[in-house]
């Protein structure tokens, strides 16, 4: 085992601020569950039959599976990671990162040791309300499928935010300054990136329906009428809403098709075929494991630096 991976987990179980911060979680988590089972049976409270059929079953277990995924997928891109802030940034604080390059350790070593031990801290607070994702999954209207891509994503999402969170702990000096940072720009890339989306997509029907501009080739058009479909692959929140609203229309998790249709003043609108595009959660996959090996390269070529 990883020295540094040992060492974490070791000192993590012997500290009471973890066992506290995941004892508020969890409690905050059983609150919004009691909340919104009580808005689910309210209505069928108040009815003149109180009588609950198989259908509403169903619909309220896919509403709570999807309630608990978008509460993991804000603990996998914000709560998680919080532990791997510290991870060097704490180091330098306490003055013992030049003590501990002076070990046998490769850089590699020391940030692959920080990052196992920073999952795994993450990865607790994504099992222990994951009860409550199976329940939904047990009240039925969610496929096998569904459920395994659903904790696919998460496991992604958790890898490449505490990647980035190291990081960031590597660029500082104190652990502050990794928070603020990390949660500025984590707050500020969803805002930014749906804009970007809205008016890429009203783009693509300003150029579809208007006159003005010709008809280009078949892939231009494909490009500029459905590149939001890969556009929404960079935010984990606008992935897996287009992912869900697109297996909803077409059925698919994997490959969808798309009609691209131009639009002319004598003929009018035509169609010039369909093109097939992977589900956004494809690209969101790959494009976070390719930046997850770019950050863990930078992260452990910045470590072996020597700093002034």
């Amino acid at each position: 085992m990883n020295p540094l991976l040992y060492r974490h987990l070791y000192s993590s179980a012997r500290r009471n601020r973890f066992f506290w911060l995941l004892s508020l979680y969890l409690l905050g988590i059983g609150i919004l569950t009691l909340i919104f089972t009580g808005l689910l049976l309210s209505g069928s409270l108040f009815l003149s039959e109180n009588r609950i059929s198989m259908l509403d079953i169903f619909t309220q277990g896919r509403v709570l599976y999807w309630l608990s995924c978008i509460l993991l997928l804000q603990t996998a891109s914000a709560l998680a990671p919080i532990s791997a802030l510290g991870m060097l940034a704490g180091e330098r604080e306490h003055r013992t990162l030049d003590l501990l390059r002076t070990t046998t350790l490769r850089p590699r070593t020391i940030v692959l040791g920080k990052l196992g031990a920073a999952l795994l801290s993450g990865l607790i607070y994504l099992l222990a309300p994951l009860p409550l994702l199976l329940l939904g999954y047990w009240l039925g209207g969610v496929t096998t499928t569904e459920l395994a891509l659903t904790l696919l994503f998460l496991m992604i999402t958790l890898l490449i935010n505490t990647t980035w969170a190291l990081f960031i702990s590597s660029l500082t000096r104190r652990t502050i300054v990794a928070v603020i940072i990390f949660y500025g720009v984590t707050l500020a890339i969803m805002p930014l990136g749906g804009a970007f989306a809205s008016i890429f997509s009203g783009l693509s029907s300003i150029w579809m329906y208007s006159d003005v501009f010709s008809v280009q080739s078949f892939w231009i058009e494909a490009l500029i009428q459905h590149g939001w479909v890969l556009l929404v692959a960079l935010h984990p929140f606008t992935a897996a809403i287009a992912s869900e609203t697109l297996w909803m229309d077409q059925g698919s998790w994997f490959l969808l098709s798309f009609t691209v249709r131009s639009h002319s003043i004598t003929s009018g609108m035509t169609t010039l075929g369909t093109v097939m595009l992977p589900s956004p959660w494809i690209p969101y996959t790959l494009l976070a494991l390719l930046t997850t090996a770019l950050l863990l390269k930078l992260t452990a070529r910045r470590l072996a630096k020597t700093e002034r």
